[in-house]
């Protein structure tokens, strides 16, 4: 989920000044913003992994954060297996734990947007599955819609992701889901009934079910 929390919203901790997620694997820059020095990528990944080995050969568990003070005073805290290095305003007593519950409360807000995001496009297919259903054969769209969630869900990222209950798509665990996994497997999941609608109407009256769709969505979303 990390790449969907809007980092950002560090700045609004006071005393930060700029930011860096490094990558753990090859110190590239994943996300910055604000003011960080031109060397801010080797600083991190640096000083985050020789840390890291300095714990584990210690044997003293992992690294909770790390605080340089120089000509920059930097707070280096592990985040979603990455390094993310905070610049700031001066040395701040503390600071660790002021950034460790923003962190939380930016994952926090991206669950929900998640949710909510699971939760519309569900509704969505409902409402076609609703209209494709209503001039067919109930049973035979039931068995297809749940071997097409058994075989889209082998993945366990995204087993259990959304369950059928009668003939509607009910909300599952999203949990360490971002946007873009989300929008596949509901893509996977439309193109795969819309599959079956082209065999059973054939492409004109399935156009005509989509468009009407589309447009009640649209109607909602006013």
């Amino acid at each position: 989920m990390s790449s969907d929390i809007p980092l950002d919203g560090l700045m609004k901790v006071k005393d930060i000044k700029g930011f860096a997620l490094v990558s753990s694997e090859d110190g590239s820059i994943l996300n910055s913003g604000g003011i960080t020095p031109g060397n801010i990528d080797d600083l991190v990944a640096f000083t985050g992994s020789a840390a890291e080995i300095i714990a584990d050969s210690c044997k003293i568990g992992g690294i909770s954060s790390i605080k340089g003070i120089g000509r920059d005073t930097i707070v280096i805290v592990p985040f979603d297996g990455n390094y993310l290095g905070l610049v700031l305003e001066q040395n701040i007593e503390d600071i660790e734990e002021k950034v460790k519950e923003s962190l939380e409360g930016l994952k926090k807000d991206v669950s929900s947007e998640i949710g909510n995001l699971l939760r519309d496009r569900s509704e969505q297919l409902n409402m076609l599955i609703r209209e494709f259903v209503s001039d067919s054969d109930s049973e035979m769209w039931r068995g297809y819609i749940a071997s097409g969630l058994s075989a889209l869900s082998k993945d366990d990222k995204v087993k259990g992701l959304i369950k059928l209950e009668g003939m509607e798509l009910k909300v599952g665990n999203s949990e360490g889901l971002n946007r873009d996994e989300i929008n596949k497997f509901m893509k996977l999941l439309l193109d795969f009934i819309v599959k079956k609608a082209l065999s059973e109407f054939g492409k004109q009256q399935t156009k005509i079910i989509v468009q009407k769709v589309i447009r009640e969505i649209s109607e909602k979303n006013k």
